[in-house]
């Protein structure tokens, strides 16, 4: 205890805490892939997790839920603007998926984002017990680690990825490539998704910063740091006995009746992101039906796109591209009460997923870029 602070001796940081605050007030699970990823993780285990609550202003006070700590970090509506839609998603975000966007770089984009990870960091170190393990995650915080090791050197830090780490070439057109390269190697371990990405990592500190590597480690500052590729995965056991349960399968046997029970039924879900491939998906089963290939109603798409980052401008862009896709799509082959393409601009809950897997005889899994 530091005072009348409870610590914790496992710490997750990440953007986002693993709740939103709905209409009513009243918090509930995040749909996302990272806090599904995780909630196995932190099942049973007496642990905390450091994020924004999702709105900008005075952070709530910390609380429980599900069994997990969770100690919200205040973000002022600039930050929200400059260090998250900005940075992360305007700079951060190009650069790491090949560039399929152009990036923009401002230094007052980079002053709000150094901030913040400040921020994180001294969050992070007021709730961590001595000796304990802090796991951050994504390419939101990647100065944490060091800001971390100078406040708390006693801690196990970690770091995992959720998105491709770039090439050095593509790398180094970030103005800010040396000090992300040094708050990242605050870290005593980094994981990546795939092992090119740890790969591309070692590379970008060896060119970049100078730094000697051997194999998956470099010594620094008298440590050993080790960068490996290590796929996120998901709670197998749990899914499936969700998917079995009785409610869900008559869910599932609803949704294929309220589509007039086609004969195939396709199925993709992705956040509304442009390196998900959405567009071309669409395009590629707009000619499908063109040619003959898919008749409606024999035939159904269904197509959940999770609200993502609507307030960037690509993303505003790219929600309007889709929409009038599925519109002229539609317009073309759409029978009276069977769509073609079934869109789903929203969230739902797991159950409801769940029930969507099991309708669906194909999951359609298509992104333009590795992430």
């Amino acid at each position: 205890m530091t005072g009348d602070q409870a610590t914790y001796d496992f710490v997750i940081a990440a953007n986002r805490l693993p709740v939103d605050r709905g209409d009513d007030g009243e918090w509930k699970r995040s749909p996302g892939g990272l806090v599904t990823a995780m909630d196995s993780v932190m099942q049973n285990r007496d642990g905390a997790w450091v994020g924004w609550a999702g709105e900008p202003g005075e952070a709530p006070e910390p609380f429980d839920d599900s069994g997990m700590h969770l100690h919200p970090v205040a973000l002022s509506a600039e930050e929200v603007r400059d260090y998250y839609e900005g940075f992360s998603n305007d700079t951060l975000w190009p650069i790491y998926h090949d560039v399929i966007v152009p990036a923009t770089f401002h230094r007052r984009w980079w002053a709000n984002y150094r901030a913040v990870n400040q921020r994180f960091a001294e969050e992070v170190a007021k709730v961590a017990a001595e000796g304990a393990t802090a796991w951050i995650h994504d390419y939101q915080l990647q100065l944490v680690p060091a800001f971390l090791r100078k406040l708390r050197p006693d801690l196990r830090i970690g770091w995992f990825n959720h998105i491709p780490f770039p090439p050095v070439e593509l790398f180094a057109q970030l103005p800010w490539r040396g000090q992300i390269i040094d708050g990242l190697l605050g870290a005593d371990f980094l994981g990546f998704q795939r092992e090119d990405d740890s790969w591309n990592f070692l590379r970008a500190c060896r060119q970049l910063e100078g730094h000697e590597t051997d194999g998956d480690t470099l010594r620094l500052d008298g440590r050993t740091v080790r960068a490996a590729g290590l796929p996120i995965s998901v709670d197998f056991a749990g899914l499936d006995e969700r998917a079995r349960r009785e409610d869900v399968q008559q869910r599932a046997a609803e949704i294929r009746e309220q589509l007039g029970n086609p004969e195939v039924l396709m199925l993709g879900v992705d956040r509304l992101d442009y390196t998900k491939g959405i567009r071309h998906r669409l395009k590629a089963y707009h000619e499908l039906l063109l040619d003959g290939e898919f008749t409606p109603p024999d035939v159904a798409l269904i197509q959940v796109a999770v609200p993502s980052r609507e307030r960037v401008e690509a993303y505003q862009t790219l929600k309007d591209e889709i929409e009038l896709m599925v519109g002229q799509i539609n317009g073309d082959f759409s029978t009276v009460g069977a769509s073609a393409v079934q869109y789903l601009h929203q969230s739902f809950d797991r159950d409801e997923m769940a029930a969507m897997f099991q309708a669906a005889d194909i999951m359609l899994v298509t992104p333009c870029a590795t992430a």
